[in-house]
């Protein structure tokens, strides 16, 4: 009969290893899916916080595809101002300076003179108000301005946009 209460007592102390087993496997799966909806809960609290950071930023005028472009912004803007037609009459100036340069010092060329340059009074007002309506500082406009004179720069040498992509 002692085996008989042996075998009782492992079998029950079994059952009640078993059952503690299952109980801290359920512990352990119910912490980790609180984890997972924390974790969850967080991480759709940073998308909400990227999205406001990203909403708080202006929009820009260029986009930074190969070569830089204009977005639709940046074309409001170039029509609002008059750019093309200040690049003309710039691109007139420089376009000695740009013989056998490559389309991307052509570029450097543009854009370094557009950051030095000073507009005149009719220009700069040009500037300011469409900055203002765009919700935009100046260097986005000047960046617009950039475009069109590296534009017309390369139109002039007979090179295309696209050329800076090689």
């Amino acid at each position: 009969m002692t085996s008989a209460y042996v075998g009782i007592a492992i079998s029950i102390t079994a059952l009640l290893a078993v059952i503690a087993l299952i109980f801290k496997f359920g512990k352990w799966y119910g912490e980790v899916n609180s984890d997972r909806e924390r974790f969850s809960k967080f991480i759709e609290e940073i998308r909400k916080d990227i999205k406001d950071i990203l909403g708080r930023l202006p929009p820009s005028s260029t986009t930074s595809a190969s070569p830089i472009q204009l977005t639709e912004l940046g074309v409001r803007i170039s029509e609002n101002i008059g750019a093309k037609t200040w690049a003309e009459t710039i691109a007139q100036e420089l376009i000695g300076q740009t013989q056998d340069m490559t389309p991307f010092q052509i570029q450097t060329i543009a854009f370094d003179h557009v950051k030095s340059f000073e507009p005149d009074e009719a220009l700069l007002l040009k500037m300011q108000e469409s900055a203002y309506e765009s919700g935009i500082d100046l260097k986005g406009v000047k960046n617009v301005l950039g475009v069109e004179l590296r534009d017309c720069l390369l139109r002039m040498n007979q090179m295309r946009r696209s050329s800076l992509d090689k």
